[in-house]
């Protein structure tokens, strides 16, 4: 028997373990970074005034996801590491489409080529970038089809 997964609204029930899974796997994804530098109690401070949602299996917190809503910003999407290659980031991510509607964009560390192998795998776009505190950062985008497979316009990242 498979396991179901649900994605569903942040409750504050949650909390420990988004926080257990934000810290967790940023160390496995920043893997250039001292594993000490990322902690459970920056999930509140970086997620603030976000719309989270978390992904469920067999009543298990596996994955969250923390949307800016008005600049169709996605900003944490992470994955219990024990979990990864089981599909909750890909059902995350059709999430934070289906939430933004036309188009929506995050950025990804440059460094983090899991990650970004992915994002182009389901469609993405890598571009232009910069620099933040863990070292360069890509742009990555994403412009809905219509159903005669054009591209919709308002992406601005």
């Amino acid at each position: 028997m498979s396991a179901t997964l649900i994605i569903r609204p942040f409750q504050p029930a949650d909390r420990a373990a988004c926080a257990r899974i934000y810290a967790q796997a940023r160390r496995v994804a920043f893997h250039w970074c001292p594993p000490d530098m990322f902690t459970e109690s920056e999930f509140d401070r970086d997620s603030e005034g976000e719309t989270i949602f978390v992904a469920e299996m067999d009543g298990a917190v596996c994955g969250l996801l923390s949307i800016w809503t008005p600049d169709h910003f996605i900003h944490l999407l992470f994955v219990d590491p024990a979990m990864h290659r089981r599909g909750i980031g890909a059902a995350l991510l059709r999430h934070a489409e289906r939430e933004f509607g036309t188009w929506g964009w995050l950025k990804c560390q440059s460094g983090n080529v899991r990650a970004l192998e992915f994002y182009t795998r389901m469609g993405w776009k890598v571009g232009g970038g910069g620099v933040n505190d863990l070292g360069p950062w890509q742009a990555v985008s994403w412009q809905a089809a219509d159903a005669k497979g054009r591209i919709a316009t308002g992406l601005r990242a």
